[in-house]
């Protein structure tokens, strides 16, 4: 490879996702010349956030609560995981972004009445099963912002992967990229690093979150490959919260159909029934959620095939409840759906010993009836409500944990500059959305919103760098009234 070229600007950003278009064009607006490096090419280079369902909330939250009660909200729910000047931060931005996102050209509905899916980007997904991601919501809004970064003078490199960051006197001033064959080296005060999680990269699963990557499932984009925190921590950078990932329960057909991923989700169905694996034992607690129960299957040892059993009534009930339901949009797109009039002839057809899940079964609903399910062998909680699996016909659905991007990364400060190991920021180095922790997981793998914290981020970040090279941008509070409240 020849030797590299030099270009400048004054801000260099790393990823061209939510996060990475917002920061850029809010660079441009700040008057700060900026470019976006994208591995990916064409008009749809894949991301999660294109691919994503387009939903804006705070822990399924309204963004425009109050930042006091969401920050609050995002402590409580992460058992005080979540960094404290990140949860505020997020608090007081998330509704900012809408507002800007609106001035932008986004389009929002509200979804259902459900207060979490508030603000959906228009026009949503389909209700139907498989990947349908193309001319919804995130799909025109990304690039509408890549045309508006384009147009307004910035420079959107695609094709183009960063591999190092240049540093100097133990501050970043740039970032060593590749294409083709061509190495130039981009200096900048400063670089925002937004490639999203490292989800896709072997190497960095199995020594971040453990052996079971071969057992999950890439229900996003798969570009994921944790390029930016690489780069980052071999400059100094702390990590901060890699076990959790967000991720859903998937039909394990998903790895031989691709009409049944990213949606729909098993989640409400195995969180109000029982999850089982081979021997017919539970070996989850199904009450702490989906996201949880994903980051339980994925740690479990071995090669072991879990199931999701429940019965008609949770399959009428909360089967039919999720925005994408797996009744009766599953089957319909050729899922499999297993039933029996008893649990010994289910469990025949699962391959798992017929006693071993009446046993199983019993307990669970005895434990159930009389308000015990937290003296289970496996203790069931209720943060979820369970229901009992009495009903025939007995059903399962064999179970493929889904992941979407790794929760945890570079550790940040409530301005998105990024930390070293002893919490003080390395200069010229900030990282917004999926690249960085130290916002959810947690023990609870708590889910707080990819997107709003990419985006929340991704001005967060602009405007520091504007702000640190003298070009402050004007002093805004969080926005409390929306300015233009979606359509039902």
């Amino acid at each position: 490879m020849a030797g590299p070229s030099t270009e400048s600007c004054d801000l260099v950003i790393v990823g061209g996702g939510l996060a990475g278009l917002v920061a850029g064009v809010r660079a441009l607006e700040l008057g700060l010349r900026a470019v976006i490096l994208e591995k990916g090419e064409g008009e749809r280079y894949p991301c999660n956030s294109r691919q994503s369902g387009g939903i804006f909330h705070i822990a399924f939250h309204d963004p425009f609560r109050t930042p006091a009660e969401l920050s609050e909200l995002i402590l409580r729910l992460t058992d005080g995981f979540a960094r404290r000047d990140l949860a505020e931060a997020l608090a007081a931005t998330g509704s900012r972004l809408i507002a800007w996102m609106q001035a932008h050209g986004a389009k929002f509905m509200r979804f259902n009445q459900l207060e979490g899916y508030r603000w959906c980007l228009a026009p949503p997904r389909a209700m139907r099963a498989g990947i349908d991601w193309q001319d919804r919501g995130p799909d025109v809004f990304l690039r509408q912002l890549a045309a508006a970064f384009v147009r307004g003078g910035g420079r959107l490199e695609t094709g183009t992967r960063a591999v190092d960051l240049l540093m100097e006197d133990g501050a970043c001033v740039g970032v060593a990229a590749e294409r083709g064959d061509r190495r130039i080296h981009w200096r900048a005060p400063h670089c925002l690093l937004c490639d999203g999680g490292f989800q896709a990269d072997r190497a960095a699963f199995e020594e971040f979150i453990g052996p079971g990557f071969d057992r999950v499932f890439q229900r996003g984009a798969r570009t994921g490959t944790g390029d930016g925190l690489r780069m980052a921590r071999a400059v100094g950078a702390a990590l901060i919260g890699t076990r959790a990932f967000y991720g859903h329960l998937l039909c394990s057909d998903a790895r031989s159909s691709d009409l049944v991923w990213p949606y729909p989700e098993i989640d409400a169905i195995a969180t109000a029934g029982v999850v089982v694996d081979q021997s017919g034992e539970r070996v989850v607690d199904e009450g702490r959620g989906g996201v949880y129960l994903a980051n339980a299957l994925a740690a479990l040892p071995g090669q072991r095939r879990c199931f999701a059993v429940f019965d008609q009534a949770i399959w009428d009930g909360p089967g039919t409840s999720a925005r994408i339901p797996a009744n009766p949009l599953l089957e319909r797109a050729g899922g499999t759906v297993l039933r029996a009039g008893t649990p010994e002839a289910l469990a025949q057809q699962l391959e798992i010993p017929p006693e071993a899940l009446r046993a199983t079964l019993d307990g669970y609903n005895a434990a159930l009836e009389a308000g015990r399910t937290a003296g289970l062998a496996v203790p069931r909680s209720t943060g979820i409500a369970p229901q009992p699996v009495a009903q025939a016909p007995f059903m399962a659905i064999e179970l493929l944990p889904g992941i979407t991007y790794t929760m945890g990364g570079i550790a940040i400060d409530g301005h998105a500059q990024v930390l070293d190991a002893a919490d003080r920021p390395i200069p010229g180095l900030l990282a917004a959305g999926a690249a960085t922790g130290g916002l959810e997981g947690g023990a609870g793998a708590t889910y707080i919103g990819g997107l709003i914290k990419a985006g929340s981020f991704g001005l967060i970040a602009a405007e520091r760098a504007a702000t640190l090279q003298g070009k402050s941008p004007p002093v805004t509070a969080a926005a409390t009234d929306a300015p233009n409240d979606p359509d039902p």
